[in-house]
């Protein structure tokens, strides 16, 4: 059974934390915090309020491991942590929301503004296991206002008066601007409180990036998992590359029918770099999934295999530059790393450990939010060595 943490909710009045909306130049603005960081205040990180109930933008739970990815035409959102826990949001059907095992849940309507989309912050949290705070920001910050922050936690957090320690000239900065700018406001779809227009951040142009996704190890323990969340990641094309060992063949070759059958690309993983090795492996592959490949790829520290690629004319896939294999991995040590150039390819290979499986559904939020391109390795794309 699915562990459920009740929210520890420690509220204001909805009265006191929620002030009236007075007019449209009158609109009071909610900041959110993720343990101890405050996000941007930016639209895209704005919530609402209707009901008595908080609604946030379903990109703001990163920072606790509870990631979305949604429809083209947002008419249907998924919030998932790990591999096996999500809900469906949709706003079509009647609104449904619907848990992994096809539970219908009693939640209020999850809400669309534009291209946003909006989530019940409370039903949320104790679906996941995580705890939400709504704290008055000391008026020694901001005076003569009765402002909020909404703090999203769910590992232990600075105490009150640290958090706005360490965040006061950022709350005072950013509500500086956001009054300095007369914004424009418009009303959620379906209703709730007017929310505010602050301007955006400018925002990184990934639209000529190209990513490669790769795996490797798959006797790691992950590769299911892994598997479990392309397949969630479907209808965005994330189709990957992964590398097996002639070990991976034996050890299990059903697990090798099954990438073939998601549409994955096969290759050759060269743990000495040698032709033999090559063919071992390439022979128990076809046994196995009736396939030939001349992709490969291996530890290239010293070039071995590279070279053994180019006599044999073997396709080397390279790796040496991103290839994720240590613990010490999160999705910002990733994505921080996306290249902005026009036209630039990146290979992101990782192997199939816990680690990487836990901090993959945030790696591909990233990519779809950001309309980054992804594209499956195949033995006549131009190799990335």
């Amino acid at each position: 059974m699915k562990r459920r943490i009740v929210a520890v909710i420690v509220m204001l009045s909805l009265a006191f934390a929620f002030p009236p909306y007075f007019s449209h130049a009158a609109v009071t603005p909610y900041f959110i915090a993720v343990n101890d960081t405050l996000l941007p205040f930016t639209l895209d990180n704005m919530p609402f309020i209707t009901g008595g109930e908080i609604f946030v933008p379903d990109r703001v739970f990163g920072g606790v491991d509870v990631w979305a990815t949604n429809s083209v035409d947002r008419e249907f959102v998924r919030l998932y942590s790990g591999i096996n826990d999500y809900v469906d949001f949709h706003t079509g059907r009647g609104g449904v929301t619907e848990d992994q095992d096809g539970n219908i849940l009693r939640w209020p309507q999850a809400r669309r503004r534009g291209n946003r989309f909006y989530v019940p912050l409370r039903q949320v949290s104790e679906f996941f296991g995580f705890s939400f705070d709504v704290i008055e920001i000391p008026r020694r910050i901001i005076a003569d206002e009765q402002l909020s922050v909404i703090r999203i936690y769910s590992r232990p957090i600075v105490n009150e008066p640290t958090f706005f320690g360490l965040n006061e000239r950022a709350i005072r900065t950013a509500y500086a601007e956001y009054i300095a700018q007369s914004p424009q406001v418009t009303p959620p779809i379906g209703g709730g409180d007017i929310v505010p227009e602050p301007n955006e951040d400018p925002t990184p142009d990934y639209s000529d990036v190209t990513i490669h996704l790769s795996f490797y190890d798959i006797s790691a323990g992950s590769a299911e998992g892994i598997l479990n969340l392309l397949d969630i990641q479907e209808d965005s094309g994330f189709h990957a590359g992964f590398f097996v060992s002639k070990e991976d063949i034996i050890e299990d070759p059903g697990l090798i029918r099954r990438i073939a059958g998601s549409g994955h690309t096969l290759g050759i993983w060269l743990e000495y770099g040698t032709f033999e090795e090559y063919i071992a492996a390439s022979d128990l592959l076809f046994e196995a999934a009736k396939i030939r490949t001349v992709l490969v790829a291996g530890y290239d520290e010293e070039d071995t295999a590279l070279t053994m690629a180019q006599v044999r004319g073997l396709v080397y896939w390279g790796n040496s530059q991103n290839r994720f294999d240590y613990e010490e991995l999160t999705v910002s040590s990733v994505t921080e790393m996306l290249p902005q150039e026009s036209g630039a390819r990146m290979n992101l290979m990782f192997s199939c450990s816990e680690i990487a499986a836990s901090i993959l559904p945030g790696v591909y939020s990233y990519l779809r939010a950001n309309e980054i391109s992804v594209e499956r390795i195949t033995e006549t794309v131009e190799a990335i060595h």
